[in-house]
C-alpha cells in the first residue's frame, strides 16, 4: 500500500470516528433533554493549531536527519510550546478570528519549527563529536 493511500485511510478513519462520537453525543443529548456538549472556542483553536503544528515539526526534524525518538520528543515539545503560546495569548485565541490570531500562529509555528530543527542539529553534532 502506498504511504499516501495509507495516510488518507487513517485520516478517513479518524474523521469517521469523530463524526460517530458527535452523532452519539447528539442522540444522547436529545434523548435525555439536555444540551449538546461543545468545547469552548479557545479549546478548539488550541487543539486545532497544535494538531496542525505537529506534522510540520515532524517533517522538518526528519529532514534534519533526526532519529525517530528525537522526532517524537521534538513534536511533543513543540506542541507543549504551542499550548504555552495559546495560554499566554488566551484572549487572542478566545476572540474572533482575526489577522492577529493567524499571524500569531504562523509566527509561533515558524519559530517553534526552527527551534526544534536547531535543537536536533545541535544535539546531533554533539553526539557525533563525542
Amino acid at each position: 500500500m502506498k504511504p499516501k493511500t495509507r495516510d488518507n485511510l487513517i485520516y478517513l478513519a479518524v474523521g469517521l470516528g469523530i463524526a460517530a462520537l458527535i452523532t452519539a453525543d447528539a442522540f444522547y443529548a436529545v434523548s435525555r433533554d439536555r444540551e449538546i456538549w461543545m468545547p469552548s472556542i479557545f479549546a478548539m483553536r488550541a487543539v486545532g493549531y497544535t494538531a496542525v503544528l505537529g506534522p510540520y515539526v515532524a517533517r522538518e526534524t526528519l529532514k534534519a536527519k533526526a532519529k525517530l525518538a528525537e522526532t517524537i520528543v521534538c513534536v511533543v515539545l513543540g506542541c507543549m510550546l504551542q499550548v504555552g503560546i495559546a495560554f499566554a495569548f488566551r484572549q487572542t485565541f478566545s476572540g474572533r478570528s482575526t489577522m492577529r490570531l493567524y499571524l500569531l500562529f504562523v509566527l509561533g509555528a515558524f519559530l517553534i519549527v526552527r527551534l526544534m530543527v536547531l535543537a536536533v542539529t545541535y544535539l546531533g553534532s554533539k553526539s557525533h563529536g563525542a
